[in-house]
């Protein structure tokens, strides 16, 4: 089995487990901070990853986002999430940069770059002749 085969296995499973975190937390009431698993059932950022088994595939690239999407570093999921300014909002954010950011790296180099013409230097001349 080519290489390219079990690399693209790998990304695509890291793709629906960023679907699937994205949906246990696509809505604010089922988000939190400080916990994994609240008592009302809501997850932090690192719950949903923890619960989907994807913080191994998905903690690089989502920390990737994060700085994208924040402009800040972060050490772990966790104490972006639980960062007093990180909002339901920003961590959406994240996880559909983290998307974005897998789709790109899935796809053939050759469709990331647009074709253009090469310039020519000799161009012929424009000879109209009146009678």
């Amino acid at each position: 089995m080519p290489v390219y085969d079990d690399r693209y296995r790998e990304r695509n499973s890291a793709l629906e487990k960023v679907d699937k975190v994205i949906g246990l937390i696509a809505t604010e009431d089922r988000w939190c901070k400080f916990f994994a698993l609240s008592s009302d059932g809501r997850r932090c950022l690192w719950g949903a990853l923890w619960a989907e088994d994807a913080a191994s595939a998905l903690e690089a690239p989502i920390l990737q986002a994060i700085t994208q999407v924040t402009g800040c570093s972060y050490e772990s999921v966790d104490a972006f999430n639980d960062h007093p300014a990180t909002t339901h909002a920003t961590v959406l954010a994240v996880l559909h940069r983290t998307r974005q950011n897998l789709r790109m790296a899935m796809s053939p180099s050759a469709l990331r770059y647009r074709w253009s013409p090469a310039s020519s230097a000799w161009h012929a001349p424009l000879q109209v002749g009146l009678a």
